[in-house]
């Protein structure tokens, strides 16, 4: 019996993020999540920012996506973001710092900062930390 896939690629303004063939991809819309399968109608959708899950096989990966769009064909997912960041390429100390700076700027009232920047940065650091958090239970 022949594995029907649906061929992937992830590209943010720096690089191809992901390129392969998968089972299934799941993106966060900014309506909700939309699962796509292989032979999925065609479709052009608006992302938010979000986890968005792999299936390939067995393996599950996940990878934190900044807000995009995704392009659907039959046999092809195309997904151009802002950001997109593997699990392993997370460092969670860092993310640590990022939270708890981003948390004491919005604390301070300060006039000098920027709140929506911050709030971004804050919203960042928490679903790199959903995204490293899957790792570890995957381990």
């Amino acid at each position: 019996m022949t594995v029907i896939m649906i061929h992937l690629e992830i590209i943010t303004p720096e690089k191809i993020a992901y390129t392969s063939d998968v089972d299934m991809v799941s993106v966060p819309g900014v309506g909700g999540t939309l699962g796509i399968l292989p032979k999925h109608i065609p479709l052009f959708a608006q992302l938010g920012e979000g986890e968005l899950k792999i299936k390939k096989g067995s393996e599950e990966i996940y990878l934190g996506i900044g807000g995009g769009f995704v392009e659907v064909t039959d046999k092809k997912v195309i997904i151009l973001v802002t950001r997109a960041v593997r699990a392993d390429d997370l460092n969670e100390a860092d993310i640590l710092r990022a939270k708890k700076q981003a948390e004491e700027a919005l604390k301070s009232r300060g006039a000098s900062i920027d709140r929506s920047e911050v709030q971004a940065s804050l919203r960042r650091s928490l679903l790199d930390l959903k995204i490293v958090n899957r790792r570890k239970r995957s381990h």
